[in-house]
C-alpha cells in the first residue's frame, strides 16, 4: 500500500537514527514538545475547522466508537488476569485498546481518505483519551487515593494540547470567521510536519526498548488491538446507516492502529510492568506494519 509505506519509513529512519547515534531520551525532549505543542494540535486544529455543520450524528458515533475501546481495554485487563510475572493487568488492558491515534491517527486518516477524515479522527481521539486516562487511575489507584489520582487525570485532559486544539477549531467553525492567510499558511506548514517528526519520533522510542521476547499473553492483547478491534468497529457500523462512510472508515483505522506509546510513557510514570509496555509498543507496531495494510485495503469493501 504505498499510501501507508511512508508511515513506516519515517518509523524506520527514527529506530535507524537512535542505533547509529545512541542519543538518549533527554536530546528527544525538543523534538517532542515541538510535536506535542505544535505540529499536531496545527494538524487537529485544520482539520476540525471544517467540519461539516451537518455532523449531527456525533454524539452516537462516538458513544460507539468509545465503548468498543472501553471493551477491548477489558479484555485486555482480563487476558492480563492470568499472568504470573506480576505484570499489571491495568498495562495489559492498555496494550489491548489504546491505539496510537496521537502520532499515527489524525495524519494517517487524513492520507488515507481525504482532509474529512481529520475531524472524526480528532474527536475520536478526544473521546478515547478521556476514557482513558478516566480508566486507567481507576484500575491502578491504590486504597484513598482514587480521588486525588481523579482529579490528577481530569487536570491532564483539560489541559492537554490536543483537546484544546480541537475545542478551538469547534469554536472557529461555529464563529463563520476565516483564518487569515498569514495564520493559515504557518498552521499548514506546522500541519504537514506532523506525521513525519511524530513517526520520527515513535522510531527513537522504540529502537530504545527493543528488548524482550512476545509471550502469549502479550501477543493475545496485541491480536485484540490489531484485529478484533477494527472487525469490533466493522460490526457495530455495519447495522448504521447514519453515519458518513467517511466517518466509519475513520473508525475502522483509528482502531486498527497499533498501542500509542503513551503506553510505556504512562507505565513508566507509575512504575507499572515497564518492560511489558515498551515490547507493547515495539511489537504492536512492527505487526501492524502488516495488519493495518490489510484493513486499509478491506476499507473499499466496506459501505
Amino acid at each position: 500500500m504505498i499510501l501507508i509505506a511512508p508511515f513506516f519509513l519515517y518509523i524506520l529512519a527514527g529506530v535507524l537514527a537512535q542505533v547509529l547515534l545512541r542519543h538518549d531520551a533527554v536530546q528527544q525532549r525538543w523534538l517532542d514538545a515541538f510535536i506535542y505543542y505544535v505540529a499536531l494540535p496545527a494538524l487537529l486544529f485544520q482539520s476540525v475547522r471544517m467540519v461539516p455543520p451537518n455532523a449531527s450524528s456525533l454524539f452516537g458515533f462516538l458513544l460507539i466508537t468509545t465503548a468498543l475501546t472501553g471493551a477491548m481495554f477489558a479484555t485486555g485487563w482480563l487476558i492480563g488476569r492470568t499472568n504470573k510475572t506480576g505484570d499489571s493487568p491495568a498495562v495489559f488492558g492498555l496494550a489491548a485498546s489504546y491505539s496510537n491515534i496521537g502520532y499515527m491517527g489524525p495524519a494517517l486518516t487524513v492520507a488515507v481518505l481525504g482532509p474529512e477524515a481529520g475531524a472524526p479522527a480528532a474527536f475520536i481521539f478526544c473521546a478515547d483519551v478521556l476514557l482513558i486516562f478516566t480508566v486507567w487511575p481507576l484500575v491502578i489507584g491504590a486504597s484513598g487515593h482514587g480521588p486525588a489520582r481523579l482529579m490528577a487525570a481530569a487536570r491532564k485532559v483539560a489541559t492537554h494540547p490536543f483537546i484544546l486544539a480541537t475545542l478551538l477549531a469547534l469554536l472557529f467553525a461555529q464563529s463563520g470567521l476565516t483564518l487569515p492567510e498569514v495564520l493559515d499558511k504557518p498552521l499548514t506548514g506546522f500541519q504537514n510536519s506532523a506525521a513525519p517528526t511524530a513517526l520520527f519520533s515513535l522510531g527513537l522510542t522504540l529502537a530504545r526498548h527493543r528488548d524482550g521476547a512476545l509471550d502469549a499473553r502479550l501477543g493475545a492483547c496485541l491480536a485484540v488491538k490489531l484485529i478484533c478491534h477494527p472487525i469490533a468497529v466493522v460490526l457495530a457500523f455495519a447495522w448504521v446507516s447514519w453515519v458518513d462512510p467517511v466517518w466509519i472508515a475513520t473508525a475502522i483505522i483509528m482502531g486498527a492502529l497499533p498501542p500509542a506509546a503513551n503506553v510505556y510513557v504512562m507505565a513508566r510514570a507509575e512504575g507499572l510492568s515497564v518492560p511489558l509496555s515498551a515490547r507493547a509498543v515495539l511489537y504492536g507496531t512492527a505487526i501492524s506494519a502488516l495488519t493495518l495494510p490489510v484493513f486499509i485495503y478491506l476499507l473499499s469493501f466496506v459501505g
